[in-house]
């Protein structure tokens, strides 16, 4: 794989996944848009967005009321990890990829030597590799504990952000992501919108109450840039940070109705990388290795 360009390994990728090569030259989908911007946008700002514990001061500056779960520990090395001294409940994850997660409900249930192992794997592992996202190429590997949030005793939804040119035009709702894991998708101002973009159906999801300081917070997070997805929660009526993600299923995702690449991409205007333009915030003033608060 890594003697494959970037441009023709991801062509690959969607072939396999969805079945025709992607037009990269004049992209009209989502998907097509999001591998144009993994191919070309090198813009700082990203790498930012990617890491997980150095964007935690850019949300705290750019999003003051949004909330941030507590961060209990941090290290570059899996045998550091406080098993003894974490509480009792508490996600485990990697900092320079997406979907490495271990949500632990009950430390009493896992061996500290497992966790460590786990955590080791994902600190040896190159996520660039699987997708060529250039957004994680130069995030710090490392690991963290944060608190696991609870949302009527249950993990709670996940409210997906679509921001497009500054402006939050989709908002995908997953449920039980680790179990029967559904989605069910709105627009800005919750109308309900038929399909989904990698999950099964699910039924009609309740309003939020912080809906519109979500909406607020997605939109100064995304600093203008031409697509950012920032990820939320809602915990007794007030939204949680999550993360950042500049390409959503490493452009792949399976549209059902595949009408919805389209009007997807309709949203979606590039940006010009070869310019810095718009960027409202310089990256290299979050340099700060998280703060455990």
């Amino acid at each position: 794989m890594r003697f494959v360009s970037d441009r023709d390994y991801v062509s690959r990728l969607y072939d396999a996944k969805l079945g025709c090569r992607p037009n990269l030259d004049r992209p009209r989908g989502f998907n097509e848009k999001i591998l144009v911007k993994m191919l070309s946008d090198r813009r700082p700002l990203l790498t930012l967005f990617a890491d997980k514990l150095r964007v935690r001061d850019f949300v705290r500056e750019a999003s003051p009321r949004l909330r941030l779960p507590t961060l209990y520990w941090w290290s570059n090395r899996a045998v550091e990890i406080p098993f003894d001294t974490l509480p009792n409940e508490f996600v485990l994850k990697a900092n320079h990829g997406s979907g490495w997660v271990r949500i632990v409900e009950d430390k009493n249930s896992v061996r500290p030597r497992e966790l460590r192992a786990q955590g080791k794997r994902w600190l040896a592992s190159d996520f660039t590799i699987v997708g060529r996202e250039w957004s994680y190429k130069n995030v710090r590997r490392a690991l963290y504990a944060e608190q696991l949030l609870h949302h009527e005793a249950r993990i709670p939804p996940d409210y997906k952000l679509f921001v497009f040119n500054g402006r939050v035009r989709l908002i995908q709702v997953d449920r039980d992501r680790f179990k029967r894991h559904t989605q069910v998708l709105y627009d800005e101002l919750w109308n309900l919108i038929e399909g989904t973009v990698a999950a099964a159906q699910g039924g009609p999801a309740e309003r939020p109450a912080s809906l519109a300081a979500m909406i607020e917070a997605a939109e100064a997070l995304s600093c203008g840039v031409d697509f950012v997805r920032v990820d939320l929660y809602e915990i007794d009526g007030k939204p949680y940070f999550g993360e950042l993600t500049s390409s959503p299923n490493k452009g792949l995702s399976p549209f059902r109705p595949a009408s919805l690449d389209l009007l997807l991409g309709s949203f979606l205007q590039l940006d010009d990388y070869s310019t810095q333009n718009r960027l409202c915030y310089d990256p290299d003033a979050f340099r700060e290795r998280g703060t455990l608060v």
